[in-house]
């Protein structure tokens, strides 16, 4: 009967310096002694009487998988998970970079301008009175030919070409010398 209790201490033995290796940094010598501590618990119940040790073992490939994947599960949200884990990011906003030049580029997306040199992919983009370093989204985009802002990447913003009417329209007005003359025919009169 002595070989049952010597058993049933070495499981539980084997247990805790399971759940120990989870929260004490022990470089593995924790886990080597719970695995140690579980086969002897084994051998001994073997020892005591077949029925205790095959019960020892059911009980051990039972409970072991059980501990460890409750562990694994639990372990990042302990103190010690956390300060050994790299913690995610909860918003792809945190991993953005913050900057005021990265927030202007964010805020042209959606707005239409020019190429003012060969994209093939990358270039140089005008959007009101400033230039932009660009990349094209798949396709050369000539000088000149109107774009449309799709997104920002690594502080480069990713551009079209506009095929839309305003752009078509805009580059059919700026084509067109007499355009600003029919827009505006008392343009250059003083006024009153």
């Amino acid at each position: 009967m002595e070989y049952v209790w010597w058993s049933l201490l070495l499981l539980g033995l084997g247990l805790f310096f399971l759940v120990l290796e989870f929260f004490v940094p022990s470089g593995g010598v924790l886990g080597i002694l719970s695995g140690l501590s579980i086969v002897g618990a084994v051998v001994v119940g073997f020892l005591a009487s077949y029925s205790i040790g095959a019960g020892v073992l059911v009980t051990a490939l039972i409970v072991v998988p059980v501990m460890l994947s409750l562990g694994v599960h639990l372990w990042p949200h302990t103190t010690i998970g956390k300060q050994i884990l790299i913690q995610l990011p909860e918003s792809s906003d945190e991993v953005l970079p913050t900057t005021e030049e990265y927030r202007g580029l964010q805020r042209l997306v959606g707005h239409r301008g020019l190429a003012r040199s060969l994209m093939m992919p990358g270039g140089v983009v005008e959007i009101g009175e400033r230039q932009y370093d660009a990349v094209s989204a798949g396709m050369p985009i000539d000088p000149g030919q109107p774009i449309l802002v799709m997104g920002v990447e690594t502080h480069r913003l990713i551009v079209r070409p506009d095929t839309t009417i305003v752009a078509q329209f805009a580059e059919e007005k700026s084509a067109d010398p007499l355009a600003e003359e029919i827009a505006d025919p008392f343009a250059d009169e003083p006024a009153l």
